[in-house]
């Protein structure tokens, strides 16, 4: 991977009639189509622990050109299966996408918890505070694997994302001050477990 990897991230909040349906089509179609595609580094998916979309696929990719690809193009639009058009209609899922700008590269782990952070009205210029607090309230703290910068791409651009992996069940609460004038942007921080964790 390269430092301009890219993330494609899906949030959903299906009825409870659908979740059941929205499952077996991750489970059995969805997410093993995407992982067997050339440029899908990982396919993830996490259930929120409440404080977020309820679930979260999340899709490590080589850089974003990878969704404009013949194989990505040939399963995704007008190409999608009818499953996919039929569960995507019901569920109406999120799709975020975003290029990494700082942290270390590589790709979402199988972390037993996962923090989402997303910044609104930020660009590449805020990453450096972004990570700054990142790193005063992760720094030295045994159970935080790992954290990345994402500036956001689509559906517009305008975004920031942060993503921070712990080793243990345990999402420390947040210093929102160490953040600086980047805090009173968070419009959404989420923790998650793995899907099937």
């Amino acid at each position: 991977m390269n430092p301009k990897n890219g993330l494609l991230l899906v949030l959903v909040d299906p009825a409870p009639s659908l979740e059941e349906e929205l499952n077996a089509w991750y489970d059995s179609e969805h997410l093993p189509e995407r992982a067997s595609l050339p440029g899908f580094v990982s396919a993830r998916r996490f259930t929120s622990l409440g404080d977020g979309p309820q679930y979260a696929a999340l899709y490590d990719l080589r850089d974003l050109g990878v969704l404009e690809s013949s194989a990505y193009l040939a399963v995704s639009g007008a190409n999608f299966s009818p499953w996919t058009r039929r569960v995507t209609a019901l569920s109406q899922p999120v799709r975020i996408t975003a290029q990494q700008v700082g942290g270390p590269v590589g790709p979402t782990g199988e972390a037993p918890r996962l923090l989402i952070l997303k910044f609104r009205g930020t660009t590449s210029f805020d990453a450096a505070a972004i990570a700054g607090g990142l790193e005063a309230n992760f720094a030295g703290r045994s159970t935080c694997r790992t954290w990345r910068v994402f500036e956001g791409v689509g559906p517009e651009p305008g975004f920031m994302l942060a993503l921070v992996e712990f080793g243990g069940i345990h999402v420390p609460e947040l210093d929102l001050e160490v953040f600086g004038p980047c805090a009173r942007r968070i419009d959404m921080a989420a923790s998650y477990r793995p899907y099937r964790g």
